[in-house]
């Protein structure tokens, strides 16, 4: 049989009056929260960006296959060199070899007349492989491509020690050019594409989630770098657009959401201590808020080491966090301050608000989790662990305001309960 209405509210303010209780909420709650909050940057580390297909799909299928029969691309980092009016980097040549005129052969490879910008974009290039040079030559094994240079090697002078390497350089040149040029020749790509890194080959899922990719990490933000210190007065633009740049920039946009839900908090806050009539309230919101995002961080950390888990994660846990402790605190926190202000004891105003606020809380939380966990039916693993995530977040958010927040109006009812000056007194201290 289960206890009547009220009575297991009352068995549990009678275990919460405990001391030992309340140290062991107190105790699991600094520590779950600090666990977490040492956790997240690891746990942003192990998401990822990338939307899987469902594994029954046709594009879950060909995935699939591709995966057996081709090993995972490498590292590439890419650097778009432009110029600034349109201008053509090289000059025009005729793609069509015409074998009727004469010496034909010869004049289809021979190097045009360079243009004005050609000198300048082969010096980028020359700078992009010393700066791919300096930060992988000595762990990594890696290969650099760009127009300029590309070719069979030369001497010191600058030339060749047959003729027929001549040859060979043009025909080499003449492929190159519209694989790393655009149809006016004003765009070329420089390419550092990266195959292993202290013995472990890399790919673009892992870079950043070990040590081994640290020094891609660090060829990227070099050639980053390069690309913003590169003089805006020149007639040359250099943009990194790699995979990894790519990553901290939406890495960056999360971190940016995050702040924003954040800030968004400060209003609400504003509003709780007016419908609270006691700021002294709010130190309960913030624990709880605090509790609640450590806590999933601290469970998601691990999920994410098995499962793909969304680059998107983190800023929806926050944002849920502050969604539902803010929204619990305000429906917990107003009773008691109704029933405190109508006479009653401080457990007698909690009995009433767990009754009440706090059953409309378990219910309409739990409601919640289970719409939540329904993502789990979502056959695409970065999807359904946002909803494992989200779930988390609000059981979290639940057990907070049930558990913590009755132990700290336990604990310290006159420092809450002091509620001149809408607590900003020396009452209760």
């Amino acid at each position: 049989k289960s206890a009547p209405m009220g009575v297991m509210e009352e068995r549990f303010l009678d275990r919460l009056q405990q001391s030992r209780t309340r140290c062991a909420i107190g105790a699991v709650t600094f520590v779950a929260t600090l666990v977490g909050g040492i956790c997240y940057f690891p746990f942003t580390s192990a998401l990822i960006l990338s939307v899987e297909p469902t594994p029954t799909s046709p594009s879950g299928v060909a995935h699939r296959i591709y995966a057996q029969y081709f090993p995972p691309e490498p590292v590439q980092l890419l650097v778009l060199v432009k110029s600034r009016d349109g201008s053509p980097l090289i000059p025009h040549v005729n793609s069509t070899l015409e074998p009727e005129q004469p010496r034909a052969l010869e004049r289809w490879v021979a190097a045009p007349p360079p243009t004005p910008l050609t000198a300048e974009a082969a010096q980028v290039s020359h700078e992009l492989s010393g700066v791919a040079a300096r930060e992988l030559d000595v762990h990594c094994r890696y290969t650099f491509l760009s127009y300029f240079d590309i070719g069979l090697k030369k001497s010191h002078e600058g030339r060749h020690d047959r003729p027929i390497h001549d040859v060979l350089d043009g025909i080499i040149s003449r492929v190159a050019r519209p694989m790393l040029f655009d149809s006016d020749a004003s765009r070329t790509l420089m390419l550092v594409q990266i195959e292993a890194c202290h013995g472990e080959d890399m790919t673009a899922e892992i870079v950043g989630k070990n040590e081994a990719s640290a020094p891609v990490v660090s060829a990227s933000e070099a050639l980053k770098d390069y690309a913003d210190a590169y003089p805006a007065s020149s007639g040359l633009a250099v943009e990194r657009v790699s995979f990894p740049g790519v990553m901290a920039t939406v890495q960056e946009g999360v971190e940016t959401a995050m702040l924003l839900s954040t800030l968004t908090a400060i209003p609400a806050f504003v509003l709780l201590g007016v419908f609270f009539k006691n700021l002294r309230l709010l130190i309960i919101t913030l624990i709880n808020i605090a509790f609640c995002v450590a806590t999933s961080v601290l469970i998601m950390y691990p999920v994410s080491l098995s499962m793909k888990v969304s680059a998107e994660a983190p800023a929806m846990m926050v944002a849920t966090g502050l969604a539902m402790s803010i929204d619990y605190s305000l429906f917990i926190l107003t009773r008691f301050g109704e029933e405190k202000r109508a006479g009653a004891s401080v457990k007698q105003a909690l009995l009433v608000t767990l009754q009440t606020s706090g059953h409309t809380v378990f219910i309409s939380g739990s409601t919640l989790c289970l719409c939540f966990l329904g993502m789990l039916l979502i056959p695409v693993s970065t999807i359904s662990t946002m909803g494992l995530a989200a779930a988390f977040t609000v059981l979290f958010a639940i057990v907070g305001g049930l558990t913590i927040t009755p132990a700290l109006l336990l604990s310290f009812p006159e420092f809450f309960t002091a509620d001149r000056r809408l607590g900003l007194s020396a009452d209760g201290i």
